[in-house]
């Protein structure tokens, strides 16, 4: 079963173009713990540490947990669902994944500068 849109996952998800730099060839990617050994978890970040996606993967035949948000880079900015096959639910307001045996899910995050992507600039006048 998968779920995309519980907060605070974003509501919607944008072109998955915008992603595309965290594969590209000079992306920097690096291992993450997700808490268990039995979960393989990795971020992957464009050269410019914007666009960040989160890769893990489930290695048991046990249905396991995790707290994705804090694996990614912090920022209010919102978590997209890119794929795999996981269960997402909320747990005392944070957004808690839950993996089924040998199953995956990948997260982003486009990071804007430390702020937040729904703030508006004022015009001046």
């Amino acid at each position: 079963m998968t779920t995309t849109a519980i907060s605070p996952l974003a509501p919607s998800i944008p072109d998955g173009s915008v992603f595309a730099p965290a594969f590209a060839a000079d992306a920097a990617v690096r291992a993450v713990d997700a808490g268990s050994p039995a979960l393989e978890a990795y971020v992957a970040s464009d050269p410019q540490g914007r666009v960040h996606v989160l890769t893990v993967r489930n290695g048991t035949d046990q249905d396991q947990e995790l707290f994705p948000e804090g694996l990614l880079p912090a920022g209010d900015d919102p978590l997209f669902f890119l794929g795999g096959a996981s269960t997402t639910d909320e747990h005392d307001g944070r957004l808690v994944a839950r993996l089924a045996p040998h199953g995956h899910v990948r997260l982003g995050r486009i990071t804007h500068d430390g702020k937040p992507n729904h703030t508006t600039q004022e015009q001046p006048a």
